[in-house]
């Protein structure tokens, strides 16, 4: 059903969240559920996974995550700093979770040129089990997808019959797979 390559992705970030007792929760915008359905695809996620909130739109970023009017009407949706408020939102949303991940982005078609491929993807961490501490932030990155899915495994089958929007989202949900994993290593 899935690529190899994103099946390994999951799986080695189910084994690293086990090993350190941590628990996930995702906020995802360009990738639409993706991450999450890659993790879900795993037997024994639930141990460590806690959710996923599918944000689309500005709206639903704001009302769910508490992403702020005015970070969007500054940066728009495709920003590291709504990356930020995404992945510390959805952690401040889940109390049973350790760590998040967010990613907001524009994969086109039809993108402004600037956004065209572009994705943000940040972790958040809570490093205190008092919830009135408030989670902190590991890491924020922007990214061209294109440039992840040509180095990628994404690339490596022409035949895939993809659209260049799917071969964006594997190559970014890959990506953030790889940055979950990175986070938890730290």
């Amino acid at each position: 059903m899935f690529p190899e390559f994103l099946i390994q992705s999951a799986a080695e970030v189910k084994t690293a969240l086990m090993l350190r007792d941590q628990k996930l929760v995702l906020a995802e915008s360009c990738t639409g559920g993706l991450v999450a359905t890659l993790l879900t695809s795993l037997p024994g996620i639930s141990d460590c996974f806690c959710g996923s909130a599918v944000v689309y739109r500005w709206d639903t970023k704001m009302k769910w995550l508490g992403v702020q009017a005015e970070t969007l009407e500054k940066y728009t949706d495709v920003s590291r700093e709504t990356a930020r408020e995404m992945a510390l939102g959805v952690l401040r949303q889940t109390p049973e979770a350790s760590l998040s991940a967010a990613i907001t982005g524009h994969l086109g078609p039809n993108a402004p040129e600037s956004q065209d491929g572009l994705v943000c993807i940040a972790v958040g961490r809570r490093a205190h089990t008092d919830l009135s501490v408030p989670p902190e932030l590991v890491s924020v990155e922007a990214l061209q997808s294109d440039a992840l899915r040509e180095a990628g495994p994404v690339n490596a089958d022409p035949t895939t019959g993809l659209s260049l929007r799917q071969e964006r989202q594997l190559a970014v949900a890959d990506q953030m797979l790889k940055l979950i994993a990175k986070a938890l290593e730290d």
